[in-house]
């Protein structure tokens, strides 16, 4: 409660109550899911994501990959997008063959907490976390502007996961590169996904200029 001269006290907005009415749909997943908001609150916690607008944001992250998983497809504002992680979606390559490549101004904590944690992840696992930011930014940046500096730098850095496996397999993997321009399923949930990424960066004050975007740019203009 605060105080308001002249009023009295007055009821606060809760982190739920602003997720409520900025975000209805990502609203709607965290009640779908009552029996894991108590635990992924304590997680979010012990990752350090300790103030509350984060760490909920922090639950409806693992919560986008929860019902991803459930459904099959990428969680997107209630639409389940294909093809997910079905292996025959996207190139042969796993996080242990890509994160070698990777150029130094590529490589920060994204590299050495998740590619070397996850060596068998493929760029379809790289989107998944893509989505789940990329969804989740835009109310910690309304709400909690001066937490979301990790929150950004978590995006950009699975942006340049994203990068790598695309450059990778141009370059190391022809075959399964022409594979992926011909799977009109799988570029359109790159495209989509990475797309709704590079605005809620820009919208946070990321410098477009500065966004993760030239090899996933190139790929998407060579759709057959």
């Amino acid at each position: 409660m605060a105080t308001v001269a002249g009023i009295g006290p007055v009821a606060l907005a809760t982190p739920l109550d602003l997720l409520q009415t900025q975000a209805p749909q990502l609203a709607r997943l965290y009640a779908a899911y009552p029996q894991y908001g108590d635990g992924l609150s304590r997680y979010a916690a012990g990752q350090g994501f300790s103030r509350p607008v984060e760490r909920l944001a922090t639950v409806v992250h693992e919560l986008i990959h929860i019902d991803s998983a459930a459904h099959q497809g990428y969680y997107i504002d209630g639409v389940y997008y294909e093809p997910y992680l079905a292996a025959s979606a996207w190139p042969s390559l796993r996080n242990e063959e890509v994160g070698p490549w990777m150029r130094g101004d590529e490589k920060g904590n994204i590299y050495s907490l998740y590619m070397r944690a996850t060596p068998k992840n493929t760029l379809g696992n790289a989107l998944d976390e893509v989505n789940a930011y990329g969804q989740v930014l835009p109310f910690v940046c309304r709400n909690e502007a001066d937490s979301a500096d990790r929150q950004i730098r978590n995006l950009l850095g699975q942006l340049y996961v994203v990068e790598a496996f695309l450059r990778v397999a141009r370059m190391a993997r022809p075959e399964d590169y022409r594979a992926l321009t011909r799977r009109h399923a799988s570029a359109g949930a790159l495209k989509t996904i990475t797309g709704r990424a590079w605005y809620a960066l820009v919208a946070c004050g990321v410098p477009a200029a500065q966004l993760p975007n030239q090899e996933t740019r190139y790929l998407l203009e060579r759709m057959e």
